[in-house]
């Protein structure tokens, strides 16, 4: 199926006076009208709120795509609204919202769901369609142009369409000290290490960092109560000016294909009890999979 198809016309509108991400939600769902009677309009409308107020559908350059499930709605309805100047998308704070995309599904059909939020996300990933889209002005152009990108939505959701970017990353000469002031930074406890063509060495994370103020051998012995006699984090103290990232990181990591199936992906991650999972391509690091993001974007969608 494609992408385009899904797509209403008459939802789609080109620079409309919004100032903020409801204004824009409230104006689409009212072009949903011929499919959603005043009250499934209002119920649509709460519970997107509601999901903004837990989790932004902000997802990465000037790109949200707000999403809900309906139990009356009998397909699928996607609209869109563009904004040449772009108007403030709240979270995360700064950012600009150029293209809304807005999915109601039935409650029954949450694969296809998923399905088309991964289609609109692999719509939106390449710079050149984003900029088209958002400068266009007719709308039956929009949907020609998202019919010749030849996005699909596909019947299986893969590791590309639930990564994210890496916050950051270290490279493996980098000091200790510096490493853990960007890891603190982060919105994880954890960095991809790569070198500097970018192709994945390892991470480094809190455990690992942790584990140099403790004694060597302290994971041999079976009462941990002689503890207590040594000063906290003192090998610490006494290597952190001396030691690089590339002497404290784990090579250890789980790493997938950008086409790994999701099923595949939640498997590693839950087998190997890792709290994220590095995808690649050609050695390279291409995003990340959170564990936690498959609660909120698979679980939750």
């Amino acid at each position: 199926m494609k992408l385009s198809s899904l797509l209403i016309e008459g939802a789609i509108l080109i620079d409309p006076p919004v100032q903020n991400k409801e204004e824009a939600i409230e104006r689409l769902l009212a072009t949903f009208e011929p499919y959603l009677d005043a009250s499934l309009r209002k119920l649509a409308h709460l519970r997107l709120m509601e999901r903004e107020k837990k989790i932004s559908s902000y997802i990465d350059h000037g790109v949200a795509i707000p999403h809900t499930k309906i139990e009356q709605l009998n397909r699928v309805l996607v609209g869109l609204v563009t904004s040449s100047k772009g108007f403030p998308a709240q979270d995360p704070p700064g950012a600009k919202i150029y293209l809304l995309f807005l999915i109601l599904a039935p409650a029954e059909k949450n694969t296809l769901m998923l399905q088309t939020l991964a289609a609109v996300a692999r719509v939106c990933q390449a710079k050149e369609i984003r900029e088209a889209l958002r400068h266009t002005k007719s709308p039956a152009r929009i949907i020609k142009q998202i019919e010749e990108s030849g996005v699909d939505v596909k019947s299986t959701i893969t590791a590309a369409d639930v990564m994210v970017p890496a916050p950051d990353v270290l490279q493996p000469e980098m000091p200790l000290t510096e490493a853990i002031t960007k890891i603190i930074a982060s919105p994880d406890d954890g960095l991809p290490v790569t070198d500097a063509q970018n192709k994945l060495l390892g991470e480094l994370s809190s455990i690992e960092i942790l584990a140099v103020g403790l004694p060597k051998y302290v994971d041999l012995l079976k009462d941990d109560t002689f503890l207590t006699q040594f000063e906290p984090f003192e090998n610490y103290f006494q290597q952190e000016k001396h030691l690089t990232v590339r002497d404290v990181m784990t090579r250890e990591i789980l790493t997938a294909e950008e086409d790994t199936p999701i099923i595949k992906v939640t498997n590693m991650l839950v087998s190997g009890r890792k709290s994220r999972l590095y995808v690649i391509r050609d050695g390279k690091l291409h995003g990340v999979v959170y564990r936690r993001d498959l609660l909120s974007r698979v679980l939750q969608a």
